[in-house]
């Protein structure tokens, strides 16, 4: 059997509308595909229940996927599963573009076995793409108020206006591998298990989601002019250069402490009012 799995709410409540458009496309491929919400199953014994000769289409942005790994209780199945574009973000398949083919599928079993996780508020979440505290976090925020008013969404401009005005810089404690760093003025703190966050903006280049270590994104003491500068770049990768300011680490386990709260943005979906996470890849 063929399955699209889909979340009816992504893309401000759009979802079903990608869903025909990619039944169209993929009619070729795969025969009949049956449509199936993710808001309406128990997605672990859904997959669990799908042998090697069946077919699932997971479709939808960064969000989607993050909500569907974190509804798994074993990622190791039998079945493929497949990842198709829709939506706003994704960070994730472009990170992997080199396994997504013709018709536009990536087959991601492999990719999301061994996830990082992170702690926050004594909760435990799974993560694709990567954790951050900081002015990531309250983008994320402002793009979903945007989205929600139906307004024109511009991440650089909600960055600039963050960075330029509103953002109000934390100290942070970070204890990387046991080792801890002190840093005032932190911009972003975010642990990375890809290369890519922000629609596109590489903040680690190099990378690579199927090691065993995350990289962790240190941008901190930069004038808020000067950010400006940072952030132009960071989308090819070039604000490496700034190592005054930008610190990317290897680690097994980060833990970020903030002196005041700001927003987490997981995977671009957010929680208020964050002071402290903890992520971790084995």
């Amino acid at each position: 059997m063929n399955y699209i799995l889909f979340n009816p709410r992504a893309n401000t409540n759009t979802g079903e509308k990608s869903v025909e458009l990619a039944k169209e496309k993929l009619k070729a491929r795969f025969g009949e595909i049956e449509a199936v919400s993710l808001i309406d199953i128990d997605k672990d014994e859904f997959v669990r229940n799908k042998t090697d000769q069946d077919n699932i289409v997971l479709i939808g942005g960064d969000g989607t996927l993050n909500h569907f790994v974190n509804g798994l209780k074993n990622r190791d199945f039998k079945c493929n599963l497949y990842f198709y574009k829709a939506g706003t973000g994704n960070d994730f398949l472009k990170d992997i573009e080199k396994d997504i083919d013709s018709d536009g599928l990536a087959l991601i079993n492999n990719y999301i076995k061994q996830l990082p996780y992170v702690i926050v508020n004594e909760k435990k979440y799974y993560f694709v793409n990567g954790v951050g505290l900081g002015i990531d976090g309250e983008v994320c925020v402002e793009v979903e108020k945007k989205k929600k008013e139906g307004k024109k969404i511009s991440y650089a401009g909600i960055a600039a206006n963050l960075a330029l005005f509103k953002y109000k810089l934390p100290n942070a404690t970070v204890v990387v591998d046991g080792v801890e760093i002190s840093q005032d003025k932190v911009w972003i703190a975010s642990a990375m298990n890809g290369e890519y966050f922000g629609g596109g903006l590489m903040i680690t280049p190099g990378q690579d989601r199927k090691s065993n270590e995350m990289t962790l994104a240190l941008i901190h003491n930069a004038s808020r002019i000067f950010l400006l500068l940072i952030l132009s770049s960071v989308r090819k990768g070039k604000h490496v250069k700034y190592k005054k300011y930008v610190d990317l680490i290897k680690a097994h386990r980060i833990e970020v402490t903030f002196d005041r709260p700001v927003a987490l943005q997981i995977d671009g979906e957010t929680i208020l009012d964050v002071t402290h996470y903890v992520a971790v890849k084995d």
